[in-house]
């Protein structure tokens, strides 16, 4: 398997998990899953969306390392690292949701967070310091490469930790007596 095929294989589930996280978290957004106290649909809807990525993660996964011929196998640091990979180009268009919701539908809603914050930080600061921390803040919040760049580094500490499982379960030790005379060595999963 090429470099290339492998960035296009995770290009391809990382855009599939992509689109399904956001599309649970527009559906979260709609039944008011933002709120102090979640109701227990939100709750549901919540844990359903954590148990979907999980699976699409492994079925993707499983479905790459099916890629590879009985000869190569497949290794637990590559199953973790394509979870991972994947997460990368999933946290670009979770990143994308939040930086057009954090600008466009809900600005008032997050720098009003911001002015939550900051009143409970003024008394730690001096006033020129607090000041300049204040506006650093709300321009942080809403802009689009700080928000992109924090959704991919936090999408890729979750593919470290469900990759950590993921690879466990997809990995498949080289076979050394796989037949190579006739081609097609390729491992079929029942």
């Amino acid at each position: 398997m090429t470099k290339k095929q492998y960035w296009y294989e995770a290009l391809v589930g990382g855009t599939i998990v992509g689109v399904v996280a956001v599309a649970f978290s527009i559906l979260l957004t709609l039944m008011g899953g933002t709120t102090a106290e979640p109701s227990i649909a939100v709750k549901a809807v919540n844990f359903l969306s954590v148990f979907v990525n999980i699976t699409l993660l492994f079925g993707l996964t499983r479905r790459f390392s099916a890629k590879h011929t009985l000869e190569e196998g497949f290794s637990f640091g590559r199953g973790l690292g394509f979870v991972v990979a994947m997460m990368i180009f999933a946290g670009v268009i979770s990143g994308i949701y939040s930086s057009v919701m954090a600008n466009y539908f809900i600005k008032a809603e997050v720098l009003s967070s911001v002015d939550q914050i900051m009143a409970q930080l003024q008394d730690y600061y001096p006033a020129e310091q607090f000041d300049s921390l204040y506006t650093t803040m709300q321009k942080a919040v809403i802009n689009p490469v700080y928000l992109t760049l924090s959704s991919v580094i936090s999408n890729c500490f979750t593919g470290a930790l469900v990759g950590l499982f993921v690879g466990f379960l997809t990995r498949r030790r080289p076979d050394i007596f796989a037949d190579t005379t006739n081609g097609d060595n390729t491992f079929n999963q029942q």
